[in-house]
């Protein structure tokens, strides 16, 4: 009788594989998914599926760092957010030339938003890592150590966005030189 309810239940789970895949592959992370803190992440552009179920995931916000023009934006991810009730921003940043005015309004938009679940996102998560970095140690005086894993975990920022990301620090006060 043990045996026979061992196959049994063999033969359940076995005949649910199929659909346990299917679930977890629909549920996968955008690329470069980083958990910057409870509340805050931010990644690569999350396709239609994604945005679909972020009300599901518990996201209220979405910002979106990248211009709406580019080949992999989701061309109705505002509609598709808006449907579910979750806030839609696009503060589009110029990869070549980010500057410290959208830097200060995505500040001022997380800090607006500060009990609210946010995603961040852009392209590939560098514009998204790096404001989100910026804003971890500037504004909520998260240890800059930690926080430049995170960053580095993403991307090694190149000499533009280095340079920005330094100046805005030090801008800020903090004397922080990225490797």
């Amino acid at each position: 009788m043990c045996l026979a309810r061992t196959a049994r239940t063999f033969c359940l789970i076995a005949s649910l594989l199929p659909f346990v895949t299917l679930v977890r592959a629909a549920t996968d992370d955008p690329a470069n998914f980083v958990a910057w803190r409870a509340g805050l992440s931010s990644s690569a552009q999350p396709n239609a599926a994604f945005l679909k179920r972020v009300k599901l995931l518990g996201y209220d916000v979405v910002i979106n760092l990248a211009p709406p023009e580019y080949d992999e934006a989701v061309q109705n991810e505002g509609a598709i957010l808006a449907a579910q009730g979750v806030t839609y921003l696009n503060i589009p940043v110029q990869f070549g030339n980010p500057t410290p005015d959208d830097f200060r309004v995505f500040t001022d938009v997380l800090k607006s938003v500060a009990k609210k679940k946010v995603l961040v996102h852009c392209q590939i998560n560098l514009r998204g890592s790096s404001f989100t970095y910026l804003y971890r140690v500037i504004t909520e005086s998260a240890s800059e150590d930690a926080e430049r894993r995170k960053l580095t975990g993403v991307w090694m920022p190149n000499p533009t966005w280095k340079q920005f990301i330094e100046n805005v620090l030090g801008a800020s006060g903090k004397k922080v030189e990225l490797l």
